[in-house]
């Protein structure tokens, strides 16, 4: 699965070992994009120190990298908390993802290498077998990874950069509202995308990736603003 890790020129790369708090930082946006620390959750840093064995120092620079990825909420007084997307936020990160990924696919439709088409299958069928297992956390992070990799093939960093921290909160929104597997993401969707990209119709592979976006934030939307249920009388007596 790809990893990223900041440059020293503020783009990002193939995630590397020798950064300072990598595996806090690893484990923690593991578990957090899989769904197995929820939304709004504090990361309160003396129990990290003590589960990790590492100083606060370390510990700090993994939340603050997370934070970076758009996955933690850090404030200096208060401290770090497991981001939590509005409906707000979830319209504005809407808006951004298809207008960068919609430009995005209508450039590399034709133009992609096949090394990367052949990794955007792999994820896909990985995807599926989660989904098929029962793993859905994973199958969402696998969802994530999808367009975070169709970004790195564009080969413009700040697209990823952006789509990194984008696609984090949508996976986050997901979980927040408990929206079902395969509306989610429509891992039918994935496949007809990745086939357009092997044609050169830009404007078709375009379209397919904005419908996409559009209809994941849909159900996002949709979970967040249903009414809450009205409690039975026998539940409260």
């Amino acid at each position: 699965m790809t990893r990223w890790a900041r440059t020293p020129e503020g783009g990002l790369r193939g995630h590397q070992q020798d950064l300072p708090g990598d595996e806090i930082y690893q484990r923690i946006r593991e578990s957090v994009l899989r769904n197995r620390i929820g939304p709004g959750t504090k990361l309160a840093e003396v129990k990290l120190c003590e589960l990790f064995g590492a100083n606060r120092e370390v510990v700090r620079r993994a939340l603050i990298r997370l934070a970076s990825d758009g996955l933690v909420e850090y404030y200096p007084k208060r401290g770090a908390f497991v981001a939590s997307p509005t409906d707000q936020q979830v319209e504005h990160v809407r808006d951004a993802r298809i207008a960068i990924e919609g430009d995005l696919a209508a450039r590399l439709a034709g133009r992609i290498d096949e090394a990367a088409l052949a990794e955007l299958d792999r994820i896909t069928t990985e995807q599926i077998d989660h989904q098929r297992a029962g793993e859905l956390a994973a199958a969402v992070e696998l969802s994530g990874t999808f367009h975070v990799t169709l970004a790195e093939a564009g080969g413009n960093p700040f697209c990823v950069k952006y789509l990194v921290e984008l696609t984090a909160l949508t996976c986050l929104a997901i979980a927040k509202y408990a929206v079902p597997p395969n509306a989610g993401c429509p891992l039918d969707d994935h496949i007809t995308i990745t086939a357009a990209l092997r044609t050169e119709d830009g404007p078709r592979a375009a379209e397919l990736m904005r419908t996409h976006l559009g209809r994941v934030h849909k159900a996002i939307l949709d979970r967040a603003r249903r009414p809450a249920p009205s409690p039975e009388l026998s539940d409260l007596i």
